[in-house]
């Protein structure tokens, strides 16, 4: 016989050609058939057999094709993984490798910033300790080079000095490039380049030179190429309360005694006028900044206008070597005896 099998679930019919199927019970089927000789007969099927066995092949061809598919497609997921898991290792293994290899040379490289600059902070407590420097007198003349240094006196802050080493060694006038004629608070703090043309401030003068004794050297040099000084051993500015009050005495030189006629007085500028001239602010008058003592009398005015090369009051003048003739260069500098 021919059979034809259409599975729909776990339904199955059995269908003979050109025959009708009649049920008879839940689990048998009465069937038409046939004989060899063609003699109708009636044939009495178990479906539940049937079904069980249809079910078993279903399930068995089912599972061995499922379990082929699944172990052919694990077998490929399987190896895919196994490729992406090797890359992946050795790309984490090549990472690691960099990341501890970077972090090892980056610690190492601030390692030894660190140690560096440890060492040479070390070094340089050590020398500072050694030599606290009050000013340039501390400094060694045999060694050291003219150039800005920082100094501590006591009790105060440090700041920078020019420190001249060929000179006596602290203030001066150059090319006129700094504006001197100036107030009351830029004086107190200091003004200018340090290592060209400056004021170094009085509240620092008056912190030098109330740490010991001082001397004063002036030099002095006109636009002819003239050379004069004046030296001074005993120089000290007092405190703000004094008005930072000159202390001057002790005259040798050549350049003449111009400033021993301003000592004891108070220093004075356009906005601050200390001079004891009621009729006038003597700064103003010589557009400057200094100890002034009477206008008509003020022999020295290192802090005047930068006039070139011409006679004025109101110029850079030294009055006992040059009158009024305004000075090229000047410098003030003290140093501790």
């Amino acid at each position: 016989m021919e059979k034809c099998l259409l599975f729909t679930g776990l339904i199955c019919s059995v269908l003979l050609a050109g025959v009708k199927s009649t049920n008879t019970g839940d689990d048998l089927v009465e069937t038409p058939v046939v004989d060899n000789q063609n003699v109708p007969l009636l044939a009495m099927f178990d479906m539940t057999k049937v079904n069980k066995r249809i079910m078993e092949y279903i399930s068995d061809t089912f599972e061995m094709k499922m379990s082929n598919l699944v172990k052919m497609k694990l077998e490929e997921v399987l190896l895919s993984l196994k490729i992406d898991e090797d890359v992946k290792k050795y790309i984490e293994n090549m990472k690691e490798n960099l990341t501890l290899n970077i972090k090892k040379e980056i610690k190492d490289y601030f390692d030894d910033m660190k140690q560096n600059s440890t060492d040479a902070i070390c070094e340089d407590s050590s020398r500072i300790s050694a030599h606290i420097y009050r000013d340039c007198s501390d400094l060694d003349r045999k060694h050291l080079r003219s150039g800005v240094y920082k100094i501590f006196p006591e009790g105060r802050a440090g700041f920078n000095v020019y420190c001249d080493m060929e000179t006596d060694g602290e203030d001066g006038r150059q090319d006129g490039k700094v504006n001197f004629y100036r107030g009351w608070t830029e004086y107190v703090k200091g003004f200018g380049d340090i290592k060209t043309e400056f004021w170094l401030g009085n509240d620092k003068l008056n912190d030098l030179t109330s740490q010991g004794n001082y001397e004063l050297r002036v030099d002095l040099v006109d636009f002819n190429g003239d050379k004069a000084y004046a030296k001074y051993s005993t120089f000290n500015i007092g405190d703000q309360s004094t008005n930072y009050r000159l202390t001057v005495n002790g005259y040798s030189g050549t350049a003449g005694n111009a400033l021993s006629y301003h000592n004891k007085w108070a220093f004075s500028t356009k906005d601050k006028d200390n001079d004891g001239n009621n009729r006038k602010n003597c700064a103003e008058e010589f557009k400057g900044a200094w100890w002034y003592h009477d206008c008509h009398y003020s022999y020295s005015n290192l802090n005047g206008l930068y006039l070139g090369n011409k006679k004025d009051l109101k110029g850079v003048r030294w009055y006992f070597w040059k009158i009024d003739q305004s000075m090229k260069t000047t410098s003030m500098m003290i140093r501790r005896i």
